[in-house]
């Protein structure tokens, strides 16, 4: 082979890798099964697409929750062996067809909407749903940091 035909083929086998490994690496949230997917932190089954999250790290391994209580759960008891920090991912309770990142979610602790791992956290897409849960439901705001906290402090608590 001459060398302009060596220097295409390296050119499309590197192109060719790069597609390859730079699609395997997914930092967006994936379908949940609702039908057999189980949450990665309790081992229930994923029912309710309302609380449903996802973690993703920066490997594309994903992992799916049945409520953002497991999931800030997870991330705490991980988070020192993640290199980079992890995508997290959580289900708008109001269209709970619709994934948010966190960074763009707001976070409502109501004991009024019962989550499944009855911490009764949820999260909406902006501040006009939270006025609207506020009023019908009551419940107090949370930054993630905060949420983070309470969850550390709470979960496994009878």
């Amino acid at each position: 082979m001459n060398s302009k035909k060596t220097g295409h083929v390296r050119y499309l086998l590197f192109i060719a890798l790069t597609v390859l490994f730079t699609s395997c690496s997914n930092d967006k949230p994936v379908p949940i099964n609702t039908r057999q997917d189980n949450c990665a932190f309790c081992k229930m089954g994923i029912t309710n697409m309302q609380f449903a999250s996802e973690l993703i790290t920066s490997k594309g391994k994903v992992y799916k929750f049945d409520s953002i209580e497991c999931m800030a759960s997870y991330y705490e008891e991980h988070k020192k062996s993640y290199t980079k920090a992890p995508k997290l991912w959580v289900h708008d309770f109001l269209h709970p067809d619709k994934w948010m990142s966190i960074q763009n979610a707001v976070f409502i602790k109501s004991d009024k909407i019962h989550s499944p791992m009855g911490m009764d956290l949820i999260a909406v897409k902006n501040d006009s749903e939270w006025k609207n849960i506020k009023q019908q439901f009551g419940g107090s705001r949370l930054h993630w940091s905060r949420l983070l906290t309470y969850v550390k402090n709470n979960m496994n608590q009878d």
